[in-house]
């Protein structure tokens, strides 16, 4: 082989290891790029999964007590007791009745009964104050399932009432507290002259 040929045959040698490495840095930079694509898309439905399982949002909350709520959805009604890790599930296609009575001793504690169409009564909350939030709840309710009766009938006035009895309430217990606050005044004023004025009378 003479030094010309030689040096052709290296020419091309490296002219195909060069075309080589092009072609293996260009399949990199695709399969880079598909890569990047499949995990974006993989991303995607993580965030798709997270948002499944968050579930649908209630049409109407009521929270109460420590840690316990009343969730309204389209088809269902949720006791949920956060502190007590427990949950109760009504379809409301199985209400017939609901009942709020006053609870005993404290009437502005109000006590929530489920009449069932198997005959049975549950209750559902008992301790409810949130009348605010009870009342746009019992609205939305209405609106979803108007066959579902109420007792008593003039629900709004009973919720009206607990209110201001509980207003009534929050009322007597400031002047108890005031009451209190100007004794001990009064009495602290009273100690402090009869000092003094014992010390007058030493001197």
């Amino acid at each position: 082989m003479t030094t010309e040929q030689f040096d052709e045959s290296g020419a091309q040698s490296a002219d195909a290891l060069a075309s080589a490495d092009s072609s293996d840095t260009l399949a990199a930079t695709l399969g880079r790029a598909n890569g990047g694509q499949g995990d974006s898309g993989d991303l995607d439905d993580d965030g798709d999964e997270g948002d499944d399982l968050a579930g649908p949002k209630p049409l109407a909350r009521v929270r109460y007590g420590l840690g316990k709520e009343l969730q309204l959805f389209d088809d269902t009604f949720v006791v949920v007791s956060h502190e007590e890790s427990s949950e109760l599930r009504l379809t409301l296609d199985n209400i017939q009745r609901l009942i709020l009575a006053p609870g005993d001793p404290n009437p502005s504690k109000l006590i929530l009964m489920f009449d069932l169409d198997d005959g049975s009564t549950i209750i559902a909350a008992e301790g409810m104050t949130n009348v605010r939030d009870f009342r746009a709840l019992l609205a939305r309710l209405t609106e979803l399932r108007p066959q579902i009766e109420l007792d008593p009938p003039t629900m709004d006035e009973q919720l009206a009432q607990a209110l201001e009895i509980r207003r009534r309430s929050n009322i007597g217990c400031y002047s108890v507290v005031i009451g209190a606050i100007l004794l001990l005044w009064v009495i602290y004023l009273v100690v402090a002259y009869i000092g003094a004025h014992t010390t007058h009378i030493v001197h």
